[in-house]
């Protein structure tokens, strides 16, 4: 389980296979990992990254110093990804 509270207010939630954004203001949202495809962290200008998920229907903001938790995340989506592919029946 990893549970991330970001600086920008949102909480973000990922058991392995359902990631749940809570964001500060706003619905949240929940998505199957196989809804995830190859979410890559963009930076941003002030050196901080955003990453996308289920086509830019949520976006999470990590300033600079979260950088390696931002890369926690996006290695435990590509390892479940992958699990789930490995997984699957032909």
């Amino acid at each position: 389980m990893l549970e991330l509270r970001l600086r920008c207010g949102q909480v973000v939630s990922f058991d392995g296979r359902v990631v749940e954004v809570f964001a500060a203001q706003g619905p949240s949202s929940r998505f199957h990992i196989a809804q995830i495809d190859g979410a890559e962290p963009v930076e941003t200008p002030d050196g901080g990254l955003t990453l996308a998920l289920e086509d830019g229907a949520v976006t999470l903001f990590f300033v600079r110093e979260e950088a390696p938790t931002c890369a926690r995340l996006v290695a435990a989506l590509a390892d479940a990804r992958a699990a789930l592919e490995r997984s699957a029946i032909p």
